[in-house]
């Protein structure tokens, strides 16, 4: 009898337990109960966040939560279906042949020279507030050119006291695509789209020649203003609207305009971030 009421016992405090708050072995910290956090794991730790050098998913799992690249997949529809996202609408595609003069969009393929994406941008987005854009009373940057003791005082984005925002351009999308030839970057994709961005390998050639007489000239801390540089493959039509030249057909090219290769990246941040230190 004295068997049975200690198994009775040990029965009701089991169910007990199990009506507490949260369940006994639960790693997350009870203060998080309720809010709407999505927990999440990864194998292997990122080693890349710059979009124009990230290709891999435990990479694209941070990155695509913060780089908006001029299109995107449709979230619910099967097959996938490509729709703009940082851009007004798709693409206007159009193809030339090698005397420039526009063809009709079932022009054989023999004939296509070069086919052009132009695409427009959304109006009035804003980037997210950083101290890359805060300037000073006579437009320069405020935080550019700053000294190795200012540097050393900076830990977190949050030592910054300044921020600042600005419109997103066509311009940003162009010096993106720049930097896929950048010969310091090292872009996975760099090669595959020299293969078929106008000009693109006679540009890598040409950065990587005037970087080496900046390291010469200035030494190894210097960096290469891309915005020095004219790039036949993209080009600005107006504040919203660029244009990438392909050569010859290359039908697959709009599906990389949905990754974040191709995504703005505006020049600022990439001055702040290449500072030492």
């Amino acid at each position: 009898m004295r068997r049975k009421s200690i198994s009775l016992i040990f029965c009701a405090l089991t169910l007990l337990g199990a009506c507490s708050e949260s369940p006994w072995n639960d790693p997350y910290p009870v203060s998080d109960a309720g809010l709407n956090i999505l927990y999440d794991s990864f194998s292997e730790r990122p080693k890349h966040l710059d979009p124009v050098r990230s290709y891999s998913a435990n990479e694209y799992a941070f990155i695509a939560q913060i780089y908006e690249p001029p299109l995107q997949y449709h979230f619910l529809k099967r097959p996938y279906e490509l729709v703009p996202l940082s851009s007004e609408g798709m693409p206007e595609l159009s193809y030339y042949n090698a005397e420039e003069q526009r063809l009709p969009a079932d022009a054989n393929i023999e004939d296509i020279a070069y086919s052009t994406y132009r695409i427009r941008i959304k109006q009035n987005v804003q980037y997210q507030p950083h101290p890359a854009f805060a300037r000073k009373d006579d437009g320069s940057l405020l935080y550019q050119g700053m000294s190795e003791e200012q540097i050393s005082r900076m830990h977190t984005l949050a030592d910054f006291p300044e921020t600042a925002s600005r419109e997103l351009r066509a311009d940003d999308f162009v010096y993106q695509i720049k930097r896929l030839a950048h010969p310091a970057l090292h872009s996975p994709i760099g090669g595959l789209m020299a293969e078929h961005i106008e000009g693109m390998k006679e540009f890598a050639t040409e950065l990587l020649e005037a970087r080496k007489a900046l390291l010469t000239e200035q030494g190894p801390d210097a960096e290469l203003d891309l915005r020095d540089f004219e790039f036949a493959g993209a080009k600005v039509i107006d504040p919203y609207t660029y244009e990438i030249r392909i050569r010859g057909k290359y039908p697959q090219f709009i599906y990389w305009l949905a990754m974040p290769f191709f995504a703005p990246m505006p020049w600022e941040a990439v001055a702040f971030y290449q500072q030492p230190g």
